[in-house]
């Protein structure tokens, strides 16, 4: 292909030659980032798509989990009643995660492997989360000699 055929980045960078692949143009990470946002909250509204009964109650359920969590570190109560709203919450998320599994079956090979890739990408953002602010307890305990 010669020079004044190559395919012409546009605006956001994205190569013109999308048509010719049938793929989406490749963007930069926070350009992806800020225009799948807008592509999902677009798709949220759109009246072709339809969140089912189960949708609504794992909405819920995420409302109640942040309000049980919440309660349990403000309310004084044993420390053995705190860890019933953490409990509920990971049996909350497991829910909703496997409710929302069953859509990788209506995607292509190659979308359903990026979408379990982002997945276990969200688990390990988690994990290492959890023990930084686990880390970090530790150490403010420890700093203020045992007393909270």
């Amino acid at each position: 292909m010669a020079d004044s055929e190559a395919p012409k980045p546009d605006a956001s960078g994205a190569s013109a030659a999308t048509a010719d692949s049938g793929h989406p143009p490749k963007r930069g990470g926070f350009t992806n980032f800020v225009l799948a946002l807008k592509h999902i909250n677009q798709a949220s509204v759109a009246d072709a798509v339809r969140q089912r009964f189960s949708d609504y109650v794992t909405i819920g359920l995420v409302v109640v989990c942040i309000l049980s969590l919440v309660a349990a570190v403000i309310l004084p109560v044993p420390p053995g009643l705190r860890l019933l709203p953490l409990v509920f919450t990971v049996f909350a998320v497991i829910f909703y995660i496997v409710n929302r599994l069953g859509i990788i079956l209506s995607l292509t090979q190659r979308q359903a492997l990026l979408v379990w890739q982002i997945l276990i990408a969200a688990f390990w953002l988690g994990v290492t989360s959890a023990m930084l602010v686990m880390m970090s307890c530790v150490y403010l305990f420890s700093q203020s000699g045992g007393r909270l």
